[in-house]
């Protein structure tokens, strides 16, 4: 019994450690979007990418550890839950466990707000370049150049902003 407990907690301690640079990565993200560093925002874009890629690989580990425990157990995957799981570890395991899910927990909800206020910084300012292009070009706005969605349409501006002969 002890080995799939041994594999799952790795697993937890991995996903953790996963999480973990997931919320450096949010942290410095958010302080590229303020001082509008773009190319250090896109080197850790690409980061984020591959945390999360391996995010997605240690839940898939989990999610084979947890089925291998059922089918020696001869019980259904469908029906098992980690806190159903938890109740059959021995104490040692079950505050290991209840200890890295807290963690992870933890993370989890800092990672979302950190992410949701990413994406308030980032509509705030798409409103406020919009403001400003439609004070110094309202008619430009019938051809929009971006959205919101951060999509490009190819039409160009019907008319020159800013006159450059004196």
């Amino acid at each position: 019994m002890t080995l799939w407990l041994d594999e799952l907690i790795e697993t937890f301690e991995r996903l953790n450690a996963t999480y973990d640079e997931l919320l450096e990565i949010a942290k410095i993200k958010q302080r590229c979007l303020v001082s509008g560093n773009l190319e250090e925002l896109e080197m850790f874009l690409y980061r984020e990418k591959n945390h999360v890629e391996i995010a997605q690989l240690l839940e898939e580990k989990r999610d084979t550890i947890i089925k291998k425990y059922c089918q020696a157990h001869r019980k259904e995957a469908e029906n098992i839950t980690i806190k159903s799981l938890i109740h059959e570890m021995d104490n040692f395991h079950r505050e290991k466990v209840c200890s890295l899910l807290d963690n992870l927990t933890h993370s989890i909800r800092q990672l979302q707000e950190l992410n949701q206020a990413n994406v308030t910084l980032i509509h705030y300012s798409l409103e406020i370049t919009e403001d400003i292009m439609r004070i110094f070009c309202p008619s430009a706005f019938q051809y929009p150049v971006y959205q919101h969605t951060g999509k490009r349409q190819d039409n160009k501006l019907p008319m020159i902003l800013i006159d450059t002969e004196f």
